[in-house]
């Protein structure tokens, strides 16, 4: 019986286990393998709101072990660190409760490589040791601790000085992450001032800072979507830096090319996405920020048995110019593609090249407030949402998600008991 090793459990490699898991190894057609550092999977875009306590992580978490017995794959945790491309083996690593580590081969026919992107500093010096990133719930989680304790701090300073005071967070990178985190970091320190978590100003006791390098935010994205967020967010009181070049980050400030320092309590770093290291060393032609290059069928260059896909893979399309964006949107469809591809190969079935249809964009920001550009065959140029039609938008895609690892029982059954936690609690987290 052939074998299928997926390596990532992110957006597309636990869509693509639970698809390929129902229709496979359920049916004993073929063995279907999950590899993952982690025991539980969390949706990467929800990570900015881990980061700001609007989010508990525990109730949006899917245990993999779980979703495998449920659809019929394997689960192996550990660190992918090793391919054998001659012999078809992957080593997987894991850390022993003694602290030794041990080394696992695992055996494939067909390989998926689904183990997503992390943060890029770009050589800047001080980034990776000052900087926050939310790389993982963990990252997210000491983002959390990281900022509630400035506000804190930043206040206790000024009560004893009988004067008032501004904490700052710097949030250097203006992509989708950068500015749903900085419109969740203004409302969380409204929020966590009206329950005396903090006694500084709601409105101006915290300076929100976003720094990008280029001329716009969300470079890549629609402009009339970036116009209007960047409205809105001005109008929230965030100060939004732009055309400016961090230089080098220190425990309390940015060095900005070109102008005075800016001051940061908290500095979050969310400019930039690279790959594991791992995947320059197995012989397969990477891109200079590490992402596999694959054909329209999602296969490497180099070796038909392995496939790439998500923000691991570089896949540009016949007749455009650059390359797919690092985005869920794309992930899921490839994830879905090789649900389908996939069985077929094993078939001895030709398939057909991937094609990604772009639908468009979703910013949640606080309060519940979403702008989204759509985009559907025959509709020009797009629409613009806003309010209430944005914001069911964004929950929706989150829900297909969730049903397309969860089923729809167990789907509802989450949203309820989130839906409880949101009107029972503050909105956000005061531990």
């Amino acid at each position: 019986m052939k074998t299928i090793v997926i390596v990532g459990g992110g957006t597309a490699g636990l869509q693509l286990a639970a698809r390929l898991g129902k229709q496979l190894g359920q049916r004993g057609l073929a063995n279907v393998v999950l590899v993952d550092r982690y025991r539980t999977h969390l949706w990467k875009p929800l990570l900015h709101e881990v980061a700001t306590g609007k989010l508990e992580p525990y109730i949006h978490h899917t245990s993999f072990a779980l979703q495998a017995r449920r659809y019929g794959f394997r689960f192996v945790q550990g660190e992918f660190t090793s391919l054998d491309r001659d012999n078809r083996t992957l080593e997987i690593t894991t850390s022993g409760s003694d602290g030794d580590m041990q080394a696992t081969t695992l055996a494939y026919d067909t390989l998926v490589l689904a183990i997503g992107g992390t943060t890029q500093y770009f050589g800047v010096p001080g980034a990776s040791e000052h900087a926050l990133a939310l790389d993982s719930v963990a990252g997210a989680e000491h983002a959390r601790t990281r900022i509630v304790d400035a506000l804190r701090r930043v206040s206790s300073r000024a009560t004893a000085a009988d004067r008032p005071a501004r904490a700052s967070v710097a949030i250097v990178g203006a992509g989708a992450t950068g500015v749903q985190l900085a419109a969740q970091v203004r409302q969380m320190s409204r929020v966590l001032s009206q329950y005396g978590i903090h006694s500084l100003d709601p409105d101006h006791g915290t300076d929100v800072r976003l720094v990008e390098a280029s001329g716009n935010i969300l470079p890549g994205m629609d402009r009339r979507l970036a116009d209007r967020t960047t409205a809105e967010l001005r109008a929230q009181g965030i100060e939004i830096m732009l055309n400016t070049r961090v230089t080098e980050v220190r425990p309390d400030c940015l060095h900005v090319a070109g102008a005075a320092p800016i001051a940061a309590d908290v500095t979050v770093w969310t400019a930039g996405v690279t790959v594991a290291p791992v995947l320059s060393s197995i012989g397969l032609q990477v891109t200079r920020n590490g992402r596999v290059r694959v054909g329209d069928t999602l296969q490497s260059l180099e070796d038909e048995h392995i496939y790439a896909l998500g923000d691991c893979a570089s896949f540009r399309p016949a007749g455009e110019q650059a390359e797919l964006p690092t985005r869920a949107q794309v992930a899921h469809q490839q994830a879905i593609y090789l649900a389908r591809a996939l069985p077929r190969v094993l078939a001895g079935k030709s398939v057909a090249g991937f094609t990604f249809r772009d639908r468009g964009s979703v910013i949640s920001l606080a309060d519940d407030m979403a702008l989204c550009h759509l985009l559907a065959p025959g509709a020009g140029d797009g629409w613009q949402v806003q309010g209430v039609l944005a914001t069911l938008v964004h929950r929706v895609i989150y829900r297909r998600h969730v049903l397309s690892v969860q089923g729809f029982a167990r789907t509802a059954a989450m949203a309820l008991s989130q839906r409880l936690e949101r009107l029972l609690g503050a909105g956000y987290r005061l531990d």
